[in-house]
């Protein structure tokens, strides 16, 4: 592993999640992360000095080893402790690996010491009076050393100017252990396994800082996927080759860290994040194995939970689709689509499959992304109104998409870096207001009796007890007093189940039980709605005359079609009493059972009037509508037995008399302004003569190419029967109610 190398792991405890439960505490918890990991990017671009490596000085095998008495810790007593205990008194201490069989953990006669000395790598070093310390979670400081060249404080404050930073040796804390193998050994091997548990959320690095491996002082490199650049992946365990002559016995193991002296990664809790094993190729192989099992077991209930994300969003389009007019099923299915991957992402970075930089930017950019999908799915699905802080959020959000794009340039230049920061610092401030928009919406919501967004504080309560769970643990941890487990972590066998995946997956069952309510409450309403347009429709029929009227002197043909359940559309057509007859036909605006209610009022006020005046009957219409929330285009028309036709218009289409159109005042729509006067129009109607009428939905079919049916086309077909007007229409495209009355005076008028 690279020396000096931090590298990123696992961002978010839970790389699934519900909406809510994976979002907020992801986004939080994400927003911390990346500021972290900024800061550390920006500091090693900036401050910190390539690392290089220190030439080793020529090893003297005959040289004495070291001096003092030898004692034998394979398995003997243990010679300090891990709390409290000083070092041990100048002795020479070997681990007995003479019986190596199976892997023998490296926890005993540790000699640890601090010092620039690249010597301190050699077999030959004398370590007699370092501090022995035993492979513990945490163990007593060490006393530094200052070897002869190791410039100390008290002498770079003498010569100011002698020493400048660059010229100062890097200290290392070096761990040695003299360890006796048996006669004939055959390769010999150490694997460093690294915890498999991740409960942490916000980590860098679960191993603390980087090391090196030293084998009778030769560095030794890692196995395993991307040996020759470790310090670019997140840490996994590994198995080092110590290329032991078979015939050499005495082994120098040295580990070679960092100096860091207290907090997250200190060299205190250097065995707490790795055991170290001794054994041969097939028992390390097996063990490494097993490590990986326990690792995919460890994320197992993440993927499981990002399986059932997938299917959710899936089953979440399909409701978009089959439920028109609810977008809030495509923001929260694209919401569960950006979050399903994250538990993939997660264990291909563990695993050193993908690069920490690559890691970092995929993971962020798509936990953004998904911040902004719950953003409008929110605002859809409690149906906010757009104010100036939603406004902001969504338009300040494209920003956010330069997360990933800056972090793979970390390393370019200057520039870059402050890039970084200015991005890092913008992503903080605009997570950090998502998180008080979700949190007060729903409380908000809640406070008004919302059921649905209830539900959602539920796992809302669990997802903080998850977010703060792994925070104490990561700091319990990194404070080097233990390796902690959770007590809220359950297990299933082999499969460890942490709170933050119980608060996923009641998050999702959540969800669903959301979906559910409301999938049966939208149909319910649909019944509700479609049994009240059935109704309505039922009454138009009655209203609308569905066969022709038998009109002595007059020949009336007529066909309505409504483009939806009920029209907006209607008709009138009944006998004067005296050889005439009134016809009456408007288009209600709107559509649906607003516009059949409106029909309802106009066709009942119609039956109970007794005047034939086509004005009059346009005021009296007028005023029923009145006050209303629509208007409507209206036409009467009084045919005379004579021949003559008097002719009142509220803004219908004008008429066409033999495939000539009659103009007509335009008049206001009904439904306006109170007390209008409609002028009245006469014409003569010749025996064979035919006036037709129609509403606007036959000039205003569409074609799929967009093109209208136009008036050039209706006079056209002027005459033409109503039917075929009116097939001509619904065929080139109708998007609005269609109806064609055509009225004929026949000879017999005349000899009436």
């Amino acid at each position: 592993m690279g020396t000096g190398n931090t590298n990123l792991s696992r961002i978010g405890g839970s790389s699934s999640g519900s909406p809510l439960v994976g979002c907020v505490r992801r986004i939080v918890l994400a927003a911390a992360a990346f500021t972290a990991f900024t800061s550390l990017v920006i500091a090693a671009q900036e401050t910190i000095p390539t690392p290089h490596r220190v030439p080793l000085p020529a090893q003297t095998p005959d040289a004495p080893r070291t001096g003092g008495t030898h004692i034998d810790v394979g398995f003997g007593p243990d010679h300090s402790q891990v709390h409290g205990v000083k070092a041990q008194p100048p002795t020479e201490l070997i681990f007995d690996a003479t019986h190596l069989g199976s892997p023998l953990i490296l926890e005993k006669g540790w000699r640890v010491g601090i010092t620039a000395d690249p010597a301190a790598a050699l077999p030959d070093f004398d370590d007699s009076k370092w501090a022995v310390r035993n492979a513990a979670d945490a163990f007593e400081d060490v006393s530094e050393d200052h070897p002869a060249g190791d410039p100390t404080d008290d002498e770079e404050g003498d010569k100011p100017g002698l020493f400048h930073k660059e010229d100062i040796p890097q200290k290392y804390v070096w761990f040695r252990l003299h360890i006796k193998l048996p006669d004939h050994h055959g390769p010999v091997f150490l694997m460093v396994e690294l915890p498999t548990s991740q409960s942490t959320a916000i980590n860098i690095s679960s191993s603390g800082p980087g090391f090196d491996v030293f084998s009778n002082g030769n560095e030794i490199h890692p196995e395993g996927p991307h040996a020759d650049t470790p310090q670019h992946y997140q840490p996994i365990s590994r198995i080092y080759d110590l290329k032991v002559p078979a015939d050499e016995t005495n082994l120098t193991l040295v580990a070679r860290t960092h100096y860091k002296a207290f907090g997250y990664g200190a060299y205190t809790s250097f065995f707490a994040h790795r055991k170290l094993r001794l054994g041969h190729r097939e028992e390390l192989d097996r063990a490494l194995e097993l490590w990986n099992v326990h690792g995919l077991f460890e994320r197992l209930p993440r993927i499981v939970i990002s399986i059932l994300l997938l299917v959710l969003a899936m089953f979440l389009f399909a409701l978009y689709f089959t439920q028109k007019g609810h977008p809030e099923y495509l923001w929260l299915g694209l919401h569960e689509l950006v979050m399903a991957p994250l538990a993939f992402i997660e264990l291909a970075g563990s695993s050193a499959n993908l690069d920490s930089l690559w890691f970092a930017a995929v993971y962020f950019q798509l936990v953004l992304i998904s911040a902004y999908l719950y953003f409008e799915f929110l605002i859809a699905f409690l149906g906010l109104r757009r104010r100036w802080y939603i406004w902001l959020l969504r338009y300040s959000s494209p920003l956010l998409l330069g997360v990933a794009p800056t972090l793979l340039l970390v390393g370019q230049s200057t520039l870059v870096g402050v890039m970084l920061a200015a991005v890092a610092l913008f992503a903080v401030l605009w997570i950090t207001g998502w998180t008080i928009f979700v949190f007060l919406t729903l409380i908000g919501a809640t406070l008004r009796r919302n059921f649905e967004a209830g539900l959602l504080l539920i796992p809302l309560t669990l997802s903080l007890v998850g977010m703060m769970e792994p925070l104490l643990i990561a700091v319990i941890t990194s404070m080097g007093r233990e390796n902690y487990r959770s007590p809220l972590t359950l297990r299933a066998g082999p499969v460890p189940i942490h709170f933050a995946a119980i608060a996923d997956f009641v998050g999702i069952l959540v969800i669903v039980l959301i979906i559910f309510v409301r999938f049966l409450r939208i149909n319910r309403d649909q019944e509700r709605a479609s049994s009240e347009l059935a109704a309505a429709r039922s009454v138009q029929e009655l209203m609308i005359p569905q066969e022709n009227i038998h009109t002595p002197g007059f020949e009336v043909e007529s066909i309505y079609k409504p483009a939806n359940e009920v029209g907006g559309d209607f008709f009138h057509v009944q006998s004067t009493g005296d050889g005439g007859l009134l016809v009456v036909l408007g288009d209600v605006a709107g559509k649906g059972l607003r516009a059949a209610m409106n029909v309802s009022m106009l066709m009942g006020a119609l039956r109970r009037t007794s005047d034939f005046s086509p004005g009059r009957i346009l005021e009296s219409l007028n005023r029923v509508l009145v006050g209303g929330e629509s208007f409507t285009t209206c036409q009467a028309i009084c045919f005379r037995s004579d021949g003559e036709v008097v002719m009142a218009n509220a803004g219908h289409l004008p008429p066409y008399l033999n495939s000539q159109e009659v103009a007509l005042p335009g008049g206001l729509p009904l439904g306006f302004v109170p007390e209008v006067e409609y002028e009245e129009v006469s014409v003569y109607l010749h025996p064979g003569d035919r006036l037709l009428f129609m509403s606007d939905g036959v000039v205003e079919a569409r074609a799929s190419s967009g093109e209208l049916f136009g008036f050039d086309r209706m006079h056209n077909l002027s005459g033409q029967s109503a039917f075929y007007i009116a097939d001509a229409a619904t065929a080139f495209g109708q998007e609005d109610d269609i109806t064609v009355l055509t009225v004929r005076r026949v000879a017999q008028a005349m000899a009436a």
